[in-house]
């Protein structure tokens, strides 16, 4: 269900997100799609600090910490003893539809290939982007999870890819995946990544408490360097540490679809900034709103694979 894959994009590539995300965490406050989940953990597990979400407005944070409060098996996910300064667990969605960087590499780098031969996919979709950084320091966790509750799809013909911008291992908060659990069966239901809390009105069980016992299943988790990608199928089971070291662990992912993927309006899943307003269950994925990044059009040169 994961597989890591050396030097598949250029250091030019690799430049450009990081400079996207850059850009991103400049914005933290003003952006609609921005949250440091760091600061929001602290609002939930405590109600005497206000929530601040600035101008994001994908999260109710207000009903969600009414939400974790109602469920006795929530506990904060951090790491171990750490500094009394918080970090920063920054995340963002839908970069690609306001930095050419981010939609450059998403749409023209090695990605849309590999996808399609992993997927065994005659065309394949562009679903979205997400940032993930960690700012040394950071406690914060991610609470284990699985990526097909949060998206409105049916079908399982799709993968995401996780691009490092740091060097990253267990040592700062590298992703781990539960290793053959996308053929377990199962669709859990969607998290709100502090907490094994699921989403209101959310379908499936919930997700097996992976922190409380990492070592009753096989995890899986790779040193990777920029210009690496790790991939995983929708239905693997993922979560990642934080990140108690004094370098940042920065990274974005990539969802890719096939052709066999339908639309669903699954319910608990995360509506996206942008998306459609008035697709019907069961309909492929239109082109106007999920762009076709396979087969390519007219090739480009490519670049020297990322050292740095």
């Amino acid at each position: 269900g994961v597989v890591c894959l050396r030097n598949v994009l250029s250091a030019d590539e690799v430049r450009a997100l990081r400079e996207a995300v850059t850009c991103q965490i400049d914005r933290l406050g003003t952006s609609q799609t921005g949250y440091d989940f760091e600061a929001l953990a602290r609002a939930v597990w405590n109600p005497e600090v206000q929530i601040e979400t600035g101008a994001a407005t994908r999260f109710d944070m207000s009903s969600l910490r009414e939400l974790v409060a109602s469920d006795p098996a929530a506990r904060p996910l951090l790491e171990g003893a750490g500094p009394s300064e918080p970090g920063l667990f920054f995340y963002d969605a839908a970069g690609w539809r306001q930095d050419a960087r981010i939609q450059d590499v998403a749409f023209h780098s090695a990605l849309p290939e590999i996808a399609a031969d992993l997927l065994q996919a005659k065309r394949v979709h562009f679903w979205e982007d997400t940032t993930f950084a960690k700012a040394p320091h950071t406690r914060q966790k991610t609470a284990f999870h699985q990526d097909l509750s949060y998206f409105q799809i049916s079908g399982d013909q799709c993968l995401i890819a996780w691009i490092p911008l740091d060097p990253a291992g267990l040592w700062n908060g590298v992703t781990q995946y539960v290793r053959g659990s996308h053929m377990w069966g199962e669709v859990y239901a969607p998290n709100i990544f502090l907490s094994q809390t699921p989403f209101p009105g959310a379908d499936g069980p919930r997700c097996p408490d992976i922190e409380a016992d990492p070592d009753a299943f096989d995890l899986v988790a790779f040193d990777v360097m920029p210009g690496d990608v790790i991939l995983h199928h929708v239905l693997t089971v993922h979560g990642a540490g934080g990140n108690p070291s004094d370098r940042w662990r920065r990274a974005v992912s990539f969802r890719y679809c096939g052709e066999a993927v339908r639309y669903l309006e699954r319910k608990g899943a995360l509506p996206q900034p942008g998306g459609p307003r008035a697709l019907a269950d069961g309909q492929p994925l239109p082109s106007s709103i999920y762009p076709v990044v396979w087969p390519k059009r007219a090739g480009r040169a490519s670049s020297p694979p990322a050292t740095d």
